[in-house]
């Protein structure tokens, strides 16, 4: 489903009113994964979904629970008043409480992903504003922006947090949360990078190891949090546990960093949020990934060697055929495209 409903739209959509009254399993997935794709539409379908039952109020023939039958007639008022009904409704819409009801509540989507190659801003129901990078996934907890304000992510987003003390906004990670009150950060944590990044732009925000009681450190502004971590198969534990040499291997190696800028000044965390993909003194091989999420595209390398080569770049409109021409002006290897998959010789 990949088109627009407007308002009038959705309130004669045979599968839009089953979704309203919760009928057809098939309809409410459908409406569920529409929203998910397009969330700056809830509160569209939000308004929709309560004018669909705000008609059936006025026009159903029985109180009495309609058989089967009667499903579909309904859908015939709805077409025959819809246009009347925008009218109709408009006072009532200039007049309702300011308050969100509660279907809105419902409608809310709790999960935000994009694909590789995509990007997506989001406004959180708090207020906050979330950028989330490609191949990346926000997951808010059930009771997010009434009994508290916690998120899980899976890759990366740079967040604009709306200050609330009485909750306090948490991205919990692999390996560690982020705790903060009101701040600008970006968090990178791609399930299967060897290391997760924790950048804070202006603010405060508190970094809590897991296994770990206390807090382990507060960023002060433009400082990075990176954790490495352990390898595939270990599980981490506390750093203020009596452990043997033989599990020394198993903490995470943590430390704190200033954040990195570029020649021209950009920094180098945040620079993708802005659509360009900056790449400082880095390794083919740790750019790889990179360059896989951003163009959606498969790369293999020929020869081991070949993952050395270091690069430095900047780019913002260019294709991933132009991103590969250019590095080669640093080194002479060669490149063949099939489909979304590339190899990489020399």
């Amino acid at each position: 489903m990949s088109e627009r409903y407007e308002l009038e739209e959705l309130v004669i959509d045979d599968s839009f009113v089953n979704y309203c009254f919760r009928r057809q399993e098939t309809d409410i997935v459908r409406w569920e994964t529409y929203l998910r794709q397009y969330p700056e539409e809830a509160a569209t379908m939000a308004e929709a979904r309560e004018m669909v039952l705000g008609i059936s109020v006025m026009f159903w023939e029985t109180q009495q629970p309609a058989p089967v039958s009667k499903v579909f007639p309904l859908r015939r008022v709805l077409t025959a008043a819809a246009s009347i009904a925008v009218v109709a409704f408009a006072a009532y819409w200039i007049w309702k409480p300011s308050t969100p009801p509660a279907v809105f509540a419902e409608a809310a989507p709790s999960v935000f992903i994009t694909l590789l190659a995509e990007k997506k801003t989001v406004r959180l129901p708090d207020s906050s504003t979330v950028i989330l990078n490609a191949g990346s996934e926000l997951r808010l907890d059930s009771g997010f922006g009434v009994s508290h304000r916690r998120v899980r992510l899976k890759g990366e987003a740079l967040f604009e947090v709306e200050p609330d003390a009485g909750r306090p906004f948490i991205v919990k990670v692999e390996g560690y949360d982020v705790k903060v009150l009101g701040t600008v950060f970006n968090v990178k944590s791609y399930p299967g990078d060897k290391k997760s990044e924790t950048s804070l732009l202006s603010g405060k925000v508190e970094i809590q190891l897991e296994n770990e009681v206390s807090c382990f450190r507060v960023l002060r502004p433009k400082e990075k949090f990176v954790i490495v971590k352990p390898e595939p198969g270990l599980k981490p534990v506390s750093s203020s546990a009596v452990v043997s040499d033989s599990l020394k291997a198993v903490l995470p190696k943590t430390a704190i960093r200033p954040m990195s800028y570029n020649r021209r000044q950009l920094n180098v965390e945040t620079a993708w949020s802005e659509n360009r993909l900056v790449i400082e003194n880095e390794t083919f091989g740790d750019i790889r990934e990179k360059l896989e999420r951003w163009f959606d595209v498969s790369i293999q390398f020929d020869d081991k060697a070949l993952e050395a080569y270091r690069f430095t770049a900047t780019f913002e409109e260019e294709n991933i055929i132009q991103v590969l021409k250019a590095l080669q002006a640093s080194y002479g290897f060669t490149f063949t495209k099939e489909g979304r998959s590339i190899r990489i010789s020399r």
